[in-house]
């Protein structure tokens, strides 16, 4: 296939940040309000080895997660994290063992032919440990200026079978179905009926890797709809349709349609 440039459809940009919710223990998630910036990092490592003069083997080493986070404020849970924990109603005390807790964010998908809010991606940021950065107070004068609080985090990586530790897992919308998007945001945002939570990560891969389904709807007029996400369903001209990663079924008495596969893709078309 021939590339080309500056297609419309794929100038895609990243900016903002939204949504954040903080998870301290099996607690239910809060949300993080006044959330300004956050500050990602790494401490990976880069390595030349020479011989004769000449480099025969250049290495890179990944690091662990480490960021830097802003807010105008922050949940009065959070002050546990910091080593400043809540004793009782309105007593603070400072200088105490800071807590662990893990965290999620949005950051924002523009894109150049439809808008700043394209899509988004979900960080997940496990098992952090937090220090609070200096605080200025000053007196009031003429204008106010909000005090904003900093901190430094660092975080243990976890595992997730097949794949180095890592206490980072960024989850790009643009790619899901609407169907695993709705059971993931359930999870860590929560509903009527359950407190958010922070997904382990094998069961993130999990549902994830194996839990979009297609839907294919008949509308009983000759037309139907098919529904997936981006890997798994691709329009490949105006009434061809490719499925991947899907399962054979066998005929069914009731007169439902039937997709089967000689391999683990089939082409369905109208």
């Amino acid at each position: 296939m021939l590339i080309t440039w500056d297609d419309p459809t794929r100038r895609y940009y990243q900016h903002g940040l939204d949504h954040g919710v903080l998870y301290i223990g099996t607690a239910a998630g809060i949300p993080w309000n006044g959330l300004i910036s956050v500050d990602e990092g790494g401490e990976g490592s880069m390595e030349m080895l020479y011989r004769d003069g000449v480099v025969y083997l250049a290495d890179a080493e990944p690091g662990d997660h480490v960021a830097s986070v802003t807010s105008m404020m922050y949940p009065d849970s959070f002050g546990a994290c910091i080593g400043i924990p809540k004793v009782t109603d309105g007593l603070y005390v400072d200088n105490q063992k800071p807590q662990r807790f893990s965290m999620s964010y949005r950051t924002l998908i523009g894109s150049g032919s439809a808008g700043d809010m394209f899509g988004y991606q979900i960080h997940l940021i496990y098992n952090c440990m937090a220090t609070i950065k200096q605080r200025k107070r000053n007196t009031i004068g003429k204008d106010t200026a909000p005090v904003s609080f900093e901190f430094d985090i660092a975080c243990t990586p976890v595992k997730l079978p097949g794949y180095r530790p890592t206490a980072h897992i960024i989850i790009d919308t643009r790619s899901l179905s609407p169907s695993v998007l709705a059971e993931l945001e359930a999870i860590i945002y929560g509903t009527a009926s359950t407190a958010p939570r922070m997904p382990d990560p094998q069961e993130l891969f999990d549902l994830m890797n194996f839990g979009d389904a297609i839907t294919v709807t008949d509308h009983g007029d000759g037309t139907f709809t098919v529904e997936g996400s981006s890997e798994n369903v691709i329009e490949d001209g105006p009434w061809d349709i490719i499925l991947n990663n899907i399962n054979a079924t066998a005929p069914a008495a009731d007169g439902s349609y039937v997709i089967s596969t000689g391999g683990n893709t089939t082409v369905v078309t109208g």
